[in-house]
């Protein structure tokens, strides 16, 4: 005869039947939860999307206008700048533009497309060139106010340019080299070069600028008087107002010396061909007319190979071959850079006096080391 099953496999124990009673309580007291319809769920994140819009309206139209010239920019700034009136007209950007103070941002979203106008008279001039100044000397214990910045072209060029203006004793360096990648004068709107720099000369006092830009404005120019294509007879105009004016904008005072390092070759000999050579043709033309206030320092022939074009290496004097370029075509090897800042060193040679120190050193360690002996006394004990 089989066993009878065991009283706790039969029926549920006492506590368990409590347990199961408090739950159906529960269950019957609270009614339950309907989840939230799929048009409501649309509505509410259409609505968080569209204040965060508003809050963030800055820096969508920065970033709208930042993009690459063509349709989906002119669609991107469409839809951006009526987003941005509304949230600057309601008060909504000040959220964010107080976390950017908060965090040591400010500034991060503003936009300015104004780019200054050359200021000096283009009017031929019978009269003969007026004699050139005199150098300003400087000397260790009078150093040069030295600034050296621009686009990537500028990052290692500037390291070496720094490091040979040291060794002169009579160059001080503001701060490192002052590199904004992808830069130039085409897009006022990612970076205001003009402005920028009338910033550095009212907060820095440079003596001497070395800037390096160009090699990103082979484009369509936006911001004021933007024009294309590139190279055309308008956009040449409108480049070098633009050249013209930022030359006038920093040394229009009569107190920064600009260098203007040129866009050198590059392995795709077509589009330094076509574009660069006109660039740098602009910028040593607007140069020339201000003497003595901006030097051209040309790169195309200093990197060139034996043929005049593009070279990754080159030969020195005792025979040695040194790598000029980078693997991109485009930038620098250390050796490269060197070159390139010893024709900068050069140019602000022949700006300024940055040697008679040694020669007057030189002349006070001579007349000190040189001064006849005075004679002896004679001695005042001698017997007669």
């Amino acid at each position: 005869m089989a066993k009878s099953k065991t009283s706790d496999e039969q029926i549920p124990s006492a506590r368990g039947r409590r347990r199961s009673e408090r739950h159906e309580e529960h269950a019957l007291a609270e009614p339950a939860r309907r989840p939230m319809s799929v048009g409501h769920v649309w509505v509410v994140g259409l609505a968080c999307l569209l204040v965060g819009s508003f809050l963030n309206a800055p820096g969508i139209r920065k970033t709208a206008l930042s993009q690459p010239v063509g349709w989906k920019r002119d669609v991107a700034t469409e839809l951006a700048n009526p987003l941005y009136d509304v949230s600057h007209a309601l008060l909504l950007d000040r959220l964010r533009v107080g976390l950017q103070e908060v965090i040591g941002r400010s500034g991060d979203d503003d936009l300015d497309l104004t780019l200054p106008s050359p200021t000096i008279d283009r009017t031929p001039s019978d009269a003969s060139a007026p004699k050139p100044p005199p150098k300003r000397a400087f000397s260790p214990t009078n150093q040069a106010r030295l600034w050296v910045g621009g686009d990537s072209l500028a990052i290692s060029p500037g390291e070496s340019v720094i490091n040979q203006a040291v060794a002169t004793q009579s160059i001080g360096i503001l701060r490192t080299v002052d590199g904004h990648v992808a830069t130039g004068l085409a897009r006022p709107e990612v970076f205001n070069w003009p402005a920028y720099l009338a910033s550095v000369v009212a907060n820095s006092s440079p003596d001497a600028m070395v800037l390096t830009i160009g090699s990103n404005d082979d484009q369509t120019m936006t911001g004021e008087g933007g024009v294309g294509p590139v190279g055309s007879v308008e956009w040449q105009v409108e480049y070098r107002r633009r050249v013209g004016g930022l030359m006038d904008s920093v040394t229009g005072s009569g107190d920064v010396t600009l260098f203007w390092v040129g866009v050198p070759q590059m392995r795709n000999v077509p589009r330094y061909e076509e574009r660069y050579k006109i660039i740098n043709e602009i910028v040593k033309s607007e140069a020339d007319l201000r003497p003595n206030r901006v030097y051209f320092v040309e790169t195309a022939a200093l990197l060139a190979g034996s043929d005049g074009g593009y070279a990754d290496f080159k030969m020195r004097i005792d025979g040695t071959v040194i790598r000029l370029r980078a693997g991109d075509g485009v930038h620098f090897e250390r050796a490269g850079a060197d070159l390139i800042a010893g024709a900068v060193l050069a140019a602000m040679h022949q700006a300024f006096d940055l040697t008679s120190w040694q020669q007057a050193t030189a002349t006070t360690t001579t007349t000190t080391t040189t001064a006849p002996k005075k004679a002896n006394p004679k001695p005042t004990n001698q017997k007669s």
